[in-house]
């Protein structure tokens, strides 16, 4: 679950750079253009900053449910040896 609400982060961090990339190309030529685009960058940068940190969060979580579902096969296997004698 939380695993992919991180996703989600990522997707909807996503569709909102679409939306400021968007944004952008409408201010070309525009006496705002240079103010906006540096602000629009800015919020990339913050925004893929973000994204990668999301990213690693989710690789960490990946490998800590890989873990535990390792030793919890391992867990079953013993007990199951355990029955068996």
């Amino acid at each position: 679950a939380v695993i992919a609400g991180r996703k989600g982060q990522v997707a909807s961090i996503a569709d909102d750079q679409q939306r400021v990339r968007e944004n952008m190309k409408a201010l070309k030529g525009s006496a705002e253009e240079k103010a906006l685009l540096e602000r629009y960058v800015r919020e990339l940068n913050d925004q893929e900053d973000h994204v990668q940190s999301l990213r690693r969060e989710i690789a960490d979580l990946q490998q800590k449910r890989d873990a535990a579902q390792s030793a919890l096969n391992l867990t079953i296997e013993a007990l199951q040896m355990e029955v068996t004698l």
